[in-house]
């Protein structure tokens, strides 16, 4: 059976745990985070503590695709990269972390994405 885990470990995780755990790392500032499935695939969370970059690839290098929030405006810096770079990003390009939140549960628990949640593709 494949799983999905942090980078840089090895055991499964589940949904519910994988939230626990980007909350934990929110609150101790490690504000980049990724996971990676078995076959390859690979979902990365940036955020600033309010909203998220959320993106999905299908391997390492991949151009991804990214969730959206169409009708946001504006936007907000503070997405500190594990490298130490602080990004800033369009509002539209992000969605609320407890959106973010509830992606990666449901990636992790049911292999799909949220219906309610808007995706654009980077790889055009």
């Amino acid at each position: 059976m494949s799983s999905w885990h942090f980078a840089h470990e090895s055991g499964p995780v589940t949904g519910e745990g994988a939230v626990t755990h980007l909350r934990e790392r929110v609150a101790a500032g490690e504000l980049e985070t990724w996971l990676r499935h078995d076959d390859g695939r690979m979902l990365g969370v940036v955020t600033n503590g309010n909203r998220a970059m959320v993106m999905a690839m299908d391997e390492f290098g991949d151009p991804s695709r990214h969730a959206v929030d169409p009708d946001a405006n504006g936007e907000e810096s503070g997405y500190r990269l594990s490298n130490g770079q602080v990004d800033r990003y369009d509002n539209r390009d992000t969605i609320p972390l407890g959106t973010a939140l509830d992606v990666v549960r449901e990636l992790i628990d049911h292999g799909r994405w949220p219906a309610e949640v808007a995706w654009q593709d980077d790889r055009n």
